[in-house]
């Protein structure tokens, strides 16, 4: 019960996205599934928006529907994110550049595909990329869309480990976070979309804080 509402939560701290991996949709895979050949560039392209939705399709069968993970990858058994359900995150033997900057470690979650930074590099790339601050408080969130009608959505988010613990009113480590997650959202969603949702985020955020304190007091 507590592992659904927290999706629930992560989902709409992120983009009121439905819970659960968006890696792969039936309606997205190509006709030719064994022509796709995953690549470093391939990667790169998706952390930067700068790769069509499909391809994400396509990289999450590669990746996650039993396919081989090509030898240039390695999936992270211990990302130091064991609150963040869903993420699944992979080292690469030769890094690749998104933003402008070096990476050795991409991760997918949902519908985004990101690189993790520390904070005050994080910084440099959200002000470079001219994302702006998003209307949430529990977590420390910027975006640009690409299209403001219908995304992909340039974006960068604080870490949500204690995302429960927020909910439930138990305050944050004070300062700022030390990394922050910094790539693309391929959800399909108008930039007005995702504002209205994310300045509904924080009340939501706080009902299911509360269903879950009722829940817990209920529990002999």
């Amino acid at each position: 019960m507590i592992k659904s509402y927290l999706s629930a939560f992560i989902a709409v701290a992120f983009l009121c996205q439905p819970a659960g991996s968006g890696m792969a949709h039936a309606e997205d895979l190509p006709a030719e599934q064994d022509a796709f050949e995953l690549t470093p560039e391939i990667l790169a392209a998706l952390a930067e928006c700068r790769a069509p939705r499909e391809t994400l399709g396509e990289a999450g069968m590669a990746l996650f529907m039993g396919g081989a993970i090509p030898e240039w990858l390695s999936p992270v058994d211990d990302d130091g994110h064991d609150g963040m359900m869903g993420l699944e995150t992979f080292d690469l033997k030769t890094p690749i550049t998104v933003f402008g900057a070096s990476a050795t470690r991409i991760a997918f979650l949902q519908e985004w595909v990101v690189t993790e930074r520390d904070y005050d590099a994080a910084l440099a790339t959200i002000r470079t990329q001219d994302m702006k601050r998003a209307p949430i408080k529990l977590t420390e969130q910027y975006y640009r869309f690409v299209d403001p009608e219908s995304g992909p959505m340039i974006g960068a988010f604080a870490p949500t480990d204690d995302a429960l613990a927020m909910m439930l009113g138990i305050p944050a480590d004070a300062g700022k976070p030390k990394t922050m997650f910094v790539g693309c959202n391929y959800t399909v969603a108008s930039q007005k979309d995702f504002l209205d949702a994310a300045a509904k985020a924080d009340s939501m955020a706080g009902d299911v804080g509360q269903d879950i304190q009722e829940m817990l007091e209920g529990e002999p």
